[in-house]
């Protein structure tokens, strides 16, 4: 599955929404991380056109260490949960949930049967048919998590499927209340299917613990949790599959302390962010 068609025209954009802003970190994270001369977690061609194609300062984010190597570990660990669910599934449908500018279905592969869905808000959706041409196996819905007539409508037109859901940075902009309500809704609507997110812990909300790439931005971190069997509190048939810290993966590029120290002790990184997967029963 390839973009044949990016477009190729520089493009000034300004959103509307400045949580729609942020899709600008992990898409620069990508590229940056693409372009490195030696190994790289993560090679992402696309992610490095697109930044070519939207005229912003991104500067800013170079200083953003953590949420440099964050960004493109996490972009990895969600890439390789999809590619097991695809093969170890008959009738599989990705659902990118807040796709942002995000290239999954284009780094996992050209598999011919599978259907990729990305939702976003309008403002997003509207940037993104303009910059990567909506296909046949990668389509858009243009909706709020917070809405269900999108889960709805997914529900009718694949009755019998298989659904996997992956949220990549995106619940913590909303208040618990908000999550719980949302995880509510999907295991409501689609039951035998599974959900990835990744959280802030309780301690990413103090400003001087925020990513070091929001401590400037004006999007606000509003709810987080360190305890993955949470969720399981609130809805019964939810069910924790794992739950990652990032320093745990590729513990030479953290460097040593959070790497080599911090990523023995993967209860103490969840208080800051984990990584997370559910079935739903």
């Amino acid at each position: 599955m390839l973009i044949n068609n990016i477009v190729t025209t520089m493009s000034k954009y300004v959103f509307k929404n400045i949580v729609s802003e942020t899709l600008l970190i992990p898409l620069y994270m990508r590229a940056k991380e693409s372009r490195r001369t030696d190994s790289a977690i993560i090679r992402d061609k696309f992610a490095e056109q697109l930044v070519e194609q939207i005229d912003s300062d991104y500067t800013n984010l170079d200083g953003a260490k953590l949420s440099e190597i964050g960004c493109v570990v996490r972009s990895w660990y969600f890439d390789n949960v999809v590619k097991r669910f695809i093969h170890s599934h008959k009738r599989p449908i990705v659902v990118n949930v807040g796709c942002g500018l995000d290239t999954r279905a284009q780094r996992v592969g050209d598999i011919d049967d599978v259907v990729f869905y990305e939702m976003d808000l309008p403002e997003v959706i509207k940037l993104r048919r303009k910059l990567i041409p909506e296909t046949e196996n990668d389509r858009y819905l243009s909706a709020s998590l917070l809405e269900t007539e999108w889960m709805d409508r997914l529900r009718k037109a694949h009755p019998d499927d298989d659904f996997i859901f992956v949220i990549e940075g995106v619940l913590m902009y909303f208040y618990e209340n908000q999550v719980k309500s949302f995880l509510q809704n999907m295991a409501q609507r689609f039951p035998h299917s599974e959900l990835w997110f990744d959280v802030c812990g309780k301690g990413a909300r103090h400003k001087m613990l925020k990513p070091d790439s929001l401590r400037t931005h004006k999007a606000e971190i509003r709810s987080g949790f360190s305890d993955g069997h949470l969720p399981e509190k609130w809805i019964k048939n939810m069910e924790l599959i794992e739950q990652k810290s990032y320093m745990s993966f590729f513990r030479s590029r953290w460097g040593f302390f959070f790497g080599h120290i911090m990523g023995h002790f993967p209860k103490i990184c969840f208080k800051f962010s984990s990584l997370l997967g559910y079935k739903l029963n």
